[in-house]
């Protein structure tokens, strides 16, 4: 854990296959609409071998540099213990077998109203005609689609240097 990561008494782990089924079933007790959309990690944590906070961290169909943060669900009883904070910083410390940043640029798409906590963990606002224009194709799309239905969405970025 470095200086940047909060103190927390959970453990943020990488799921695996046979997690899958318990992820989806997570994120369909919670409400929440999450799928895979191709070449994914999922970082899960649980409390007595139950899922209590899930994110996805998806390259999309074509792998490029820039990593689509979705899915960040905390259990309704857990939240206020910034479970979703650890989570992140997890994420963006992670190094691959090169010792580099696995995770070179991260964007997520969120209301507005989480620009605050995007803030704090690390994330600008990337909302821009121009930023939008140098995500790959298939964010782009993305981004569109769902603002179709969520006018408030932004769009934010962490960018990590090894």
């Amino acid at each position: 854990m470095n200086a940047d990561t909060p103190f927390s008494p959970y453990r943020v782990i990488k799921a695996i296959k046979t997690d899958k089924k318990d992820i989806l079933r997570f994120y369909k007790n919670q409400q929440y609409a999450a799928s895979f959309i191709g070449h994914d990690q999922c970082y899960i944590v649980k409390i007595d071998q139950c899922i209590v906070a899930s994110v996805i961290i998806s390259a999309g169909q074509d792998p490029g540099d820039f990593w689509l943060l979705h899915g960040l669900v905390t259990d309704k009883a857990q939240r206020g213990k910034n479970i979703a904070s650890l989570m992140l910083h997890t994420i963006i410390s992670e190094k691959n077998e090169r010792k580099k940043a696995r995770y070179k640029n991260l964007i997520c798409f969120a209301d507005k109203a989480l620009k605050a906590f995007y803030s704090s963990n690390h994330f600008i606002l990337y909302n821009t005609r121009d930023d939008i224009a140098q995500l790959p194709e298939e964010f782009q799309q993305r981004l569109i689609r769902y603002r179709e239905k969520q006018k408030n969405l932004h769009c934010f970025r962490c960018s990590v240097n090894d």
